[in-house]
């Protein structure tokens, strides 16, 4: 059962390096703008990722607030 699972993994990865290279190849694109827009695509994401993270944290950081107060109220009962 997993050598299947592997198999099929495996075999997707292959393809879609398959596709990525011959997307290269065949790019209209030179290979300057090629990477200037991967660049430009990885700090966009980058940004948007590092701002995701920031607002799951604050929100992480204002439900641990809530439960500590909760917890010392349940205490002082």
């Amino acid at each position: 059962m997993a050598e299947n699972t592997m198999k099929y993994v495996l075999s997707f990865l292959l393809g879609a390096v398959a596709g990525a290279t011959v997307a290269l190849l065949f790019a209209p694109t030179s290979g300057n703008e090629l990477r200037s827009n991967i660049k430009t695509q990885a700090d966009t994401q980058s940004a948007k990722l590092q701002s995701e993270y920031q607002k799951g944290l604050q929100d992480l950081n204002a439900r641990i607030d809530q439960l500590s107060s909760q917890l010392q109220a349940s205490r002082s009962k």
